[in-house]
Formats: structure tokens, C-alpha cells, sequence
């Protein structure tokens, strides 16, 4: 999830439960070879139009986690009596934080659903005693209490973990942010500092030992599969094709490389600017006026979905033979089938996969068929071509 950025909640119509892993990966734990490999199942939630989702902002622990449309929810437990939560994983933000069980569910939503928090009943848990408040850009929004608790991963724990404890909130359900502490929420609503910057559940993985650099791997694996991987402190060798460039981060506290340019359909468009690569957002989305540019070269018309919200519609027929290849500015270059692009909304029309937004991301439609190592001590994202395989080949980073 990206903390305050415009993107659309569209997920295909389709729901997987997954295959495991392969029981040689997804049974690793903590050995001392500094990574743990992590799996999920793949959920994917019906298309809705009208949900737009704001985000502000998100070595190898193996556990179960499951695709909640653009993001992933891993299950976590809290606190010396191991109390379980399920939690998304996101690369575009940075904070840990979970629903107290008497926290107030605001806007209709159930947010005790996917388990809460006693604090009262954990025997480790030590309140900071200062306020935890973070807003997403849709106006969604998480206020409780800073605290310190067990934090455990598949198995391996980790002591004196910093936390919010929430007792309102108006999303569905907790985070477990693994991006850069120096974009942690330590201010209130007001902008106040309440906190100083700590560290974050991966800066932790690192200092107690468990993995040997603060960084992580992604393989979403194919358009259709019902399992991928996230490694903490390790890469796949062989999920990927070629080698694994190294792009710099370009900005301090987000996950952004440079975006050199993109060719669709034969015709190439110099980009030039900084995109976010984030596994919290189905689809790709640029600035208004390129994504005019791109929908225009394809055929994408914009229409009005809803009281002051527009997005790009194609031809369910369209041509969807042949790949767009976005190349980086350090020389990666990953293309992308064009049926990425076409997503039937269940009444005859069809939803493009590029829309526009004030801010520029590569959501999962460029991530599947991309094998990203994000390294945030190096401050480098590496990129090669996906291998879809159920081979595997870890090391350590």
C-alpha cells in the first residue's frame, strides 16, 4: 500500500487458492544463512469500479501469505502468547501496526476480521505512551498507541519490536510496512512530531541476526498462478532470465527508479521520470498527460465511472498480440504482454491497465513479469525478466 497516492482498487474477477511452494522452500526457517523464504496464496477479488484506494507511503522468513487483490496479507503473531494477526505486506510504507480488540471500526468496515490484538494479555508488551496516527489518501485512517512487543515470522522472533496498537480505524486490516524508516508515520494528524524514527520490522530482521541485509525479493509469478514468493535477505536465482540489473533508488524515502522510457505498439515514449514500484497496486498508472499519450496510441477512450472520477476503457476485442517494454535508466529492460492490459469488467466493457493518477507507479501488472530485488541498505531495486519455474536456487544478499 502506498501512503497518499491516488491509485484504483481494480482486481480481476477471478479467485485462486494456491499450490504450496515447493516443501524445501516454504519449510526454511532461520539456519543462519541470512535469508527466509516467505509464500503465498493468491486471492483475487472482484472488479470494482468505484473503490479508490490512496496510500501514502511500504534475511528469509517463509509463511503463508494470501493476495488480497493489489496487496498481501501474511500472517504475523504479536506479544509473548503469540496472538495472530494477518497483516499486508507493503513495499510503499514503513510502519507495523495492528487492531487492538477493542479498537472501533470505522466506515463499515470490519476490521477484527483478520484478527486483533490484547495487549493487556501479553506479558512482553510495553506501551511508549505516544499517539499513532497515520491517514491514506483516500481518507482512510489508523489512530492508536506506540508500543514495543515479540514480533514472530513463521517461527522466528524477533524482541522489542516497535508497533502501533490501534484502536480506530477505518481500514480493513493491519500492515506490516517494510520500506524506509525515514518514511515512518512519527507525526499526529497535525504534522506534530510524537516519535522519533526507529526501526522498522526489517531493520530489526537484520540487527537480531536474522537476515544479513535489510532487502527482499519479489517473484509474483505468472498472470495465472495461484502462489509466489517473497524472500527476505535473499534471491531467487533461478526465477529470473539474464542478469538482475541494479537501478538506483532515486528518492529518499520511496522505493523509485528512473523510467527511461516505454514502447507501445511499435512506437517509443521517453519518460525521464521516477516511478514506485509497488506490489500494493494492481495496475500501472502515470501522469494525465502521458497516459493521454499511451491511451491514444492504443485506442483507450476516458470515461466518467462516477461523480468526478474518470478512467480509460478498451476495446474487449482489441489487439492484444506482442509486449510494451519499459526500459530503466541504468539499462534494464522488462516487457510486458499486451493482454496485461485488457480487463473485463463483467458487463460487455473492459478496463485498460495503464490510468492516469497525479503519481507514477508500476503496479502488478508490470510486477508479475518482473523479478525485483529491493535492497534498501545499497538504496538499489535490481530487475531481470521473469522465469516462470517451480525451480529454485536461494542465496543470501
Amino acid at each position: 500500500m502506498v501512503a497518499i497516492q491516488v491509485l484504483f482498487n481494480i482486481a480481476l474477477a477471478t479467485v485462486a487458492y494456491g499450490a504450496a511452494i515447493p516443501n524445501d522452500i516454504s519449510k526454511r526457517a532461520d539456519d543462519g544463512q541470512g535469508f527466509v523464504a516467505l509464500d503465498f496464496d493468491v486471492l483475487r477479488k472482484p472488479l470494482n469500479l468505484t473503490k479508490a484506494l490512496l496510500h501514502e507511503k511500504r534475511n528469509s522468513i517463509s509463511l503463508s501469505l494470501i493476495n488480497e487483490g493489489p496487496s498481501y496479507a501474511a500472517k504475523v503473531s504479536v506479544g509473548s502468547n503469540k496472538q495472530q494477526q494477518t497483516v499486508i505486506i507493503d513495499t510503499g510504507s514503513s510502519d507495523f501496526w495492528v487492531v487492538d480488540s477493542n479498537a472501533q471500526c470505522e466506515d463499515d468496515v470490519d476490521c477484527k476480521s483478520s484478527g486483533t490484538f490484547n495487549p493487556s494479555s501479553s506479558s512482553s508488551y510495553k506501551s511508549l505512551g505516544s499517539e499513532f496516527a497515520i491517514q491514506y489518501g483516500d481518507g482512510s485512517t489508523s489512530e492508536g498507541t506506540w508500543g514495543k512487543d515479540t514480533v514472530t515470522i513463521n517461527g522466528v522472533s524477533i524482541t522489542g519490536q516497535q508497533l502501533a496498537d490501534v484502536t480506530q480505524t477505518s481500514v480493513e486490516q493491519g500492515i506490516l510496512g517494510i520500506g524506509y524508516a525515514s518514511n515512518e508515520a512519527v507525526t499526529d494528524q497535525y504534522g506534530n512530531p510524537t516519535i522519533q524514527n526507529y526501526d522498522n520490522v526489517p531493520v530489526t530482521l537484520k540487527k537480531q541476526g536474522k537476515i544479513n541485509t535489510n532487502a527482499y525479493s519479489l517473484y509474483l509469478n505468472s498472470p495465472t498462478a495461484e502462489s509466489g514468493t517473497i524472500i527476505f535477505g535473499g534471491v531467487d536465482n533461478a526465477k529470473y532470465s539474464g542478469k538482475l540489473i541494479s537501478e538506483q533508488v532515486t528518492q529518499s524515502n520511496q522505493l523509485t527508479i528512473s523510467l527511461a522510457s516505454i514502447n507501445v505498439k511499435g512506437s517509443s515514449y521517453s519518460f525521464g521520470q521516477d516511478v514506485l514500484l509497488d506490489s500494493g497496486t494492481t495496475l500501472t498508472f502515470f501522469p494525465s498527460d502521458f497516459a493521454a499519450e499511451l491511451a491514444n496510441q492504443v485506442g483507450a477512450e476516458l470515461r466518467q465511472v462516477g461523480e468526478g472520477k474518470t478512467l480509460y476503457f478498451i476495446d474487449c476485442n482489441t489487439d492484444t498480440s506482442g509486449s510494451t517494454t519499459f526500459s530503466f535508466g541504468n539499462g534494464a529492460s522488462i516487457s510486458v504482454p499486451n493482454s496485461e492490459y485488457v480487463y473485463p469488467n463483467g458487463d460487455g466493457t473492459c478496463i485498460w491497465g495503464i490510468q492516469a493518477s497525479r503519481d507514477t507507479i508500476l503496479g502488478d501488472n508490470f510486477l508479475r513479469h518482473a523479478y525485483l530485488l529491493y535492497n534498501l541498505d545499497a538504496n538499489t531495486i535490481s530487475i531481470a525478466q521473469v522465469k516462470y519455474t517451480s525451480s529454485s536456487s536461494i542465496s543470501a544478499v
